[in-house]
């Protein structure tokens, strides 16, 4: 990956079918957390699973890439920030994050471990419709996620220009824009491969942590 990435500005609950799912009701704006730009690798390379963590699943999203500074966008221009497209798995621990909701703390631990962010290697965004395209995750070949980014709540767009009136989006800083439907867990010796149309893939072993 030759790209130098600062923050990961992440959108939550960003899919139709997925607030579905959780039988939850739709956002009125939306939920915005960080990763660290450490937790990212590339194809090939390991998610770890750390000792003591008990729950760890995929999450296949689009990320969006900026090229240039962006602050208080308007939606019709904020694509013209974006330089790069990418595939990103948003590999979370969720027996973590559910104790860090009970407690009422913040997902970023849950979330920001190392090896959690793995993403495909960049692509020159092209003017393509970021709206219409099909996600697709598989785990040891079977397919766990299926969907189109028809279904954000919240398009690319809006999205850039909701972020960037609170949080300065810089050169380099990755956005990633929710999942779809059928989260699930992974474990030890899995192989797990998020991919989107047009945009890459990405591949990565499920190993963990020896004590």
């Amino acid at each position: 990956m030759d790209m130098l990435h600062g923050k990961i500005v992440c959108i939550g609950w960003n899919y139709r079918s997925y607030i579905k799912e959780l039988e939850s009701a739709l956002p009125e704006v939306p939920t915005v957390f960080l990763k660290p730009s450490s937790c990212l690798i590339g194809d090939g390379e390991a998610i770890v699973i750390p000792e003591g963590v008990t729950n760890v699943q995929h999450e296949v999203e689009l990320a969006v890439i900026f090229g240039k500074k962006a602050k208080n966008v308007s939606e019709e221009d904020a694509l013209s920030y974006v330089s790069h497209l990418a595939v990103f798995n948003d590999v979370s621990a969720r027996d973590m994050q559910k104790a860090s909701r009970l407690r009422g703390d913040s997902w970023d631990l849950s979330k920001g471990i190392d090896t959690f962010g793995p993403m495909s290697e960049p692509i020159p965004y092209d003017g393509c419709d970021l709206q219409d395209l099909d996600l697709l995750l598989t785990v040891n070949g079977e397919v766990r996620q299926s969907g189109n980014t028809c279904n954000m709540i919240f398009s690319v767009p809006s999205l850039i220009s909701y972020v960037s009136r609170y949080m300065t989006l810089e050169e380099g800083d990755i956005l990633i824009t929710g999942t779809p439907e059928g989260v699930s867990e992974i474990r030890h010796g899995d192989v797990v491969r998020a991919e989107i149309s047009g945009v890459g893939a990405v591949t990565n072993p499920v190993r963990r942590e020896s004590s």
